[in-house]
């Protein structure tokens, strides 16, 4: 028997890690590279992919490449896509698990031609059951990572099959320069798949720790600051109501003097250059895109680090807001 190689063997333990057939999963070079390789084979035939306006940017991004358009949806509370103001011309769509947080997708109130998830900043947390494709990011600050990578999982496997063949500039199985349209340079090397497997080795415990990160910033963070439980912890996002864009800048930017790696919370795609003045913007988006920031819940933290971010975070904010 043919020994595996890196990738192959990533593909197999990741899907079994998610509770998934191996057949679906499709090891690539980005989380990007997976959002688009989704959407190239899934290829529907209504052009239009509904998603959550407070978003990162790979996502619509991802729906253009395969000559799609997205459409954007407010958020709610938990910074999750508002499914009740999904339009009813809804054909696809695209949910964002957003800092870990799970969309409850038993809450779709019709039935789509096309479902893709990004779990990239929510590993740990299993597909729904109805999802054509979800995708994964393996990028350094993921809760399983290496250097840089990705994968898709496909509920039917011939997706799969046509999947590994547009990540590999759409060569056929045979190999003769026949290609299958639309293909792109997204493989997966084996030195990344090298970096990850130790990772995903370490998955359980690895978001134990980031649990416990959570549990140090709640004692910390003042109560009127703190967001909704995450399902899974990757980052952990807080937020200061009635700060404005200007302040949030200050704030951040103080942090980052004083070395801590905190970051503002991702802006509406209907803000952004590509998008702009091309839909309605979302109030919510735009209000909790100002009033969110997020530190790091990495595994190496410590209680003394969280402590210690958080003084930081008072002091500045005492006198920026």
């Amino acid at each position: 028997m043919k020994e595996l190689e890196p990738f192959q063997e990533l593909e197999i333990k990741f899907a079994q890690w998610n509770q998934l057939d191996p057949k679906g999963m499709v090891a690539c070079s980005s989380g990007t590279a997976a959002l688009h390789l989704a959407w190239e084979t899934l290829n529907p035939a209504g052009k239009i992919v509904d998603m959550c306006d407070l978003n990162m940017v790979a996502c619509p991004r991802s729906v253009v490449l395969a000559d799609m358009e997205p459409r954007f949806t407010d958020c709610d509370h938990f910074l999750l896509v508002e499914l009740g103001d999904v339009p009813d011309t809804c054909d696809n769509l695209l949910v964002t698990h957003l800092y870990g947080r799970q969309v409850d997708l038993t809450e779709i109130r019709r039935e789509v031609d096309y479902l893709v998830e990004d779990l990239a900043e929510a590993h740990g947390l299993h597909p729904f059951r109805d999802t054509d494709a979800a995708c994964w990011s393996f990028y350094k600050n993921k809760q399983i990572y290496g250097e840089e990578g990705g994968a898709v999982w496909f509920r039917d496997p011939k997706h799969a099959k046509l999947a590994r063949q547009l990540r590999s500039l759409g060569f056929t199985d045979d190999h003769d320069f026949t290609h299958v349209p639309r293909g792109h340079n997204y493989r997966m090397s084996n030195a990344h798949a090298r970096l990850i497997l130790p990772s995903l080795a370490e998955a359980d415990v690895n978001l134990a720790k980031r649990r416990q990160v959570e549990q140090w910033y709640d004692a910390k963070v003042p109560k009127e600051w703190q967001m909704p439980p995450r399902d899974v912890v990757w980052v952990y996002d807080l937020r200061i109501p009635g700060m404005t864009s200007e302040q949030q800048d200050r704030l951040v930017r103080g942090l980052n003097q004083r070395g801590v790696a905190a970051r503002h919370c991702f802006k509406p795609m209907t803000t952004l250059e590509e998008w702009r003045g091309t839909q309605p913007v979302s109030p919510n988006a735009i209000r909790l895109s100002q009033e969110v920031i997020y530190l790091p819940a990495n595994p190496y933290c410590t209680a003394w680090d969280v402590d210690r971010m958080i003084g930081d975070l008072l002091t500045i904010a005492d006198q920026v807001l």
